[in-house]
């Protein structure tokens, strides 16, 4: 598997993952506040549009079509997940605060560096 590809279905199993179980996901990343309800609505969103990114991305592979727009789509979303764990930084556990900007900031490093392999 090429590592675009392998990009792509990492996307698709996180946002999975975050469909199919989001009390889990959102205690992973948040701490206990992550499981509660509203937690888990905001994580199923999220789960779907990873779900979404990643099949675009799938298809723009396939088809040959644009896929340095569909990573740069993708680290767009990762730099608003840094904003948002940066944004409650203070009220986040300091354990969380850290598995929280070091999975979205690893994310979004992945993205800049499959996108800086991108033929421009």
């Amino acid at each position: 598997m090429k590592p675009l590809q392998l990009y792509a279905f990492g996307r698709i199993a996180f946002g999975v993952a975050s469909l199919a179980a989001p009390a889990v996901t959102g205690a992973t990343l948040a701490g206990p506040g992550g499981a509660l309800p509203d937690a888990q609505a905001f994580l199923r969103g999220m789960g779907a549009r990873e779900v979404g990114l990643g099949i675009g991305l799938l298809a723009a592979i396939r088809s040959h079509g644009p896929v340095r727009r569909w990573v740069i789509a993708i680290l767009l979303g990762d730099v608003g997940d840094i904003a948002g764990i940066a944004a409650a930084w203070r009220h986040m556990p300091p354990a969380k605060r850290r598995l929280g900007l070091g999975t979205a900031g690893a994310a979004a490093a992945a993205g800049a560096g499959v996108l800086a392999s991108l033929p421009r």
